[in-house]
Order: C-alpha cells, then sequence, then structure tokens
C-alpha cells in the first residue's frame, strides 16, 4: 500500500536518528556477526574432546540464547522505529553499512577493527552477565 503524499512531505520524517536509533542501528550490525563468533566457537568446542569442554559449551549456549533474545528485541524495535539497516559495501579495512531511519538516508563506515573489538567487548559483556547473580 502507497504512503499518502502528506506523510511522504512530512519534514519530521526526514530528522537525522537520535542517539538511541544510532544505538539500534550499532547493534543490529554488531550483534549478529558476535553471535556468529560464538556459534564458531561452539562448534570448534563439540570437535575437540577437553576435560571442561561441557561447562564451555554449556556457557556458549546461555550466551547464543541471551544474544538471539537480544538480537530479536533489536529487530522488532528497528522495525516499530522504521529503521532499516543492510549491508553497502565492503573495501580494503572499512565496512560501510547503508540506514534509512523515516526517510533520512545515511551510510555508517566502520574498520574491521572497529568492528572486532566491538565484538570482543560484546561477548565478555554477556559472558560476565552469565556467572554474575541478579
Amino acid at each position: 500500500m502507497a504512503m499518502p503524499l502528506t506523510e511522504l512531505n512530512d519534514p519530521a520524517l526526514h530528522y537525522p536518528p537520535s542517539i538511541e536509533d544510532i544505538q539500534l542501528i550499532q547493534e543490529s550490525i554488531v550483534l549478529p556477526l558476535a553471535l556468529i563468533v560464538v556459534e564458531r566457537n561452539r562448534r570448534e568446542l563439540d570437535r575437540k574432546a577437553r576435560a571442561l569442554r561441557s561447562i564451555f559449551a554449556r556457557a556458549a549456549d546461555l550466551v547464543m540464547m541471551q544474544m538471539k533474545a537480544d538480537l530479536t528485541l533489536n529487530t522488532r524495535l528497528l522495525i516499530r522505529s522504521g529503521i532499516t539497516v543492510c549491508k553497502d559495501s565492503h573495501s580494503n579495512g572499512n565496512v560501510s553499512y547503508r540506514y534509512n531511519c523515516r526517510g533520512f538516508e545515511e551510510t555508517a563506515a566502520f574498520s574491521h577493527e572497529y568492528i572486532r573489538n566491538e565484538i570482543n567487548r560484546r561477548i565478555s559483556a554477556y559472558n560476565t552477565g552469565i556467572f554474575t547473580k541478579p
């Protein structure tokens, strides 16, 4: 169904995203990548026989469950906020993503090093959450 012209020309639709919107966008980029890393590490645990393998595997399972729940929540919030994010291009050392926030379109570029550090930071935060009492 087409959008009414009154809504299309509404200047309120073309304001830059708020800080909360930017955080949602960043989360939608980093969290799926962190989940891929944890899943890959979990598969590696299954291939190796170690004495503490079951403990590490269970911790990885808990982290993956929480990440998937957070990713689902993030996706719902993005949809509710009218934000779309997609990978734009991949060049030497940088990955860029294009986002549309209620009519405001922009590109965000991240270095591989930044993304790697963010993934490690997020995984560490999830690991800490497993072992702390509520």
